[in-house]
């Protein structure tokens, strides 16, 4: 996953954008520092690739006017295509910014944004699904993808990759098949996954069986972000959750996936796993932002205040827009002009 990307003039930091959980400012400046070394040494070339604990640091140098691009992303991104979008937002910027680079308004730096955003789709997240059949996979999917959700337990056979959209975050999400005549497919399937969910049915025979997803992790995604969620948390057998992150020695999460109420937990659940932050990265932000605009917008129509309701409208139809949801962009701005027009009357 594509975590932080940033530009530096000289010392000087001109864009940065962060995506997740990544590295500090003080990490950050002594990388930076070594880096530098490195290239005046002449030990690296203007293209090169930095280890970092869990992260991997891709860098290009534009010597001749002093600028450095910088892409931090975890262990799993392929580096050759990680190289490629690089160079690709290095020459957007010279392209766009190479005769301004001593006057360069920091407003106009904006104009990356969309290009930033467009890089993080391109470099998509994956995020894999393991577990025996009948736990619910396939059920967590349909929830993530918010879509209905069947009441009748179909087995998948040999696996299913969805493009999902949640926000401004975009990642392939692979569903396994969990049949263990599917098993010798497994390895290869979670390699190059940057979260892995071992989904358990929460009883105490699936749950101890499940640790072999622990060694399968360690050996074919070492670096991936791994959890648990023990599902059918509604049924009597149900281990809490506490006993199965005892037994399986890694965060659990609770659920009940087959309740459509339980998508927004769902989706904090893999912001968690990811280690984005709802309340800063600019993949979630706009869709957490949105929804509470939503539920005081409720508040204010409950309450009669219908002026204020329109204020709200207002705002989530442009969170809407920001989104790319056109549809609901269109609902809330349609109430927003109905609830003017009556009060201008």
């Amino acid at each position: 996953m594509l975590r932080q990307i940033y530009i530096l003039k000289g010392d000087q930091i001109i864009f940065e954008k962060n995506f997740g959980k990544s590295l500090n400012k003080e990490r950050f400046q002594t990388i930076f520092q070594e880096i530098s070394k490195e290239s005046f040494r002449g030990l690296s070339s203007d293209y090169g690739v930095y280890s970092y604990f869990k992260y991997r640091i891709m860098y290009q140098y534009v010597i001749n006017q002093n600028l450095l691009f910088i892409f931090i992303t975890g262990f799993n991104d392929e580096i050759e295509r990680t190289k490629k979008q690089l160079i690709k937002f290095k020459d957007e910027f010279l392209f766009t910014f190479g005769d301004k680079l001593e006057s360069i308004d920091p407003y106009l730096l904006e104009m990356l944004n969309p290009l930033a955003y467009n890089l993080h789709k391109t470099l998509k997240t994956k995020i894999s699904l393991v577990g025996f059949s009948g736990v619910g996979k396939t059920t967590i999917t349909n929830l993530i993808r918010s879509i209905e959700i069947p009441s009748v337990h179909i087995p998948t056979i040999t696996g299913k990759v969805s493009n999902v959209k949640i926000g401004k975050l975009y990642f392939h999400l692979w569903d396994f098949a969990g049949q263990e005549q599917f098993s010798y497919l497994w390895n290869d399937f979670v390699v190059g996954s940057d979260a892995i969910i071992i989904i358990t049915d929460s009883s105490l025979e699936n749950v101890e069986k499940s640790k072999f997803f622990i060694e399968l992790i360690k050996q074919s995604a070492p670096y991936a972000h791994a959890a648990v969620i023990g599902n059918k948390q509604d049924l009597p057998s149900a281990l809490n959750v506490e006993k199965i992150e005892e037994i399986m020695g890694l965060k659990t999460y609770k659920m009940i996936a087959i309740d459509p109420e339980n998508r927004d937990k769902m989706i904090q659940i893999i912001a968690d796993i990811l280690e984005i932050s709802t309340k800063e990265s600019p993949l979630l932000k706009p869709l957490f932002d949105r929804d509470e605009l939503i539920k005081e917008a409720q508040k204010c129509l409950e309450n009669n205040e219908f002026s204020k309701a329109g204020d709200y409208f207002d705002k989530i139809s442009s969170l809407c827009f920001e989104l790319g949801d056109y549809s609901l962009y269109k609902e809330f701005h349609e109430k927003s002009e109905k609830l003017k027009q009556i009060f201008n009357k």
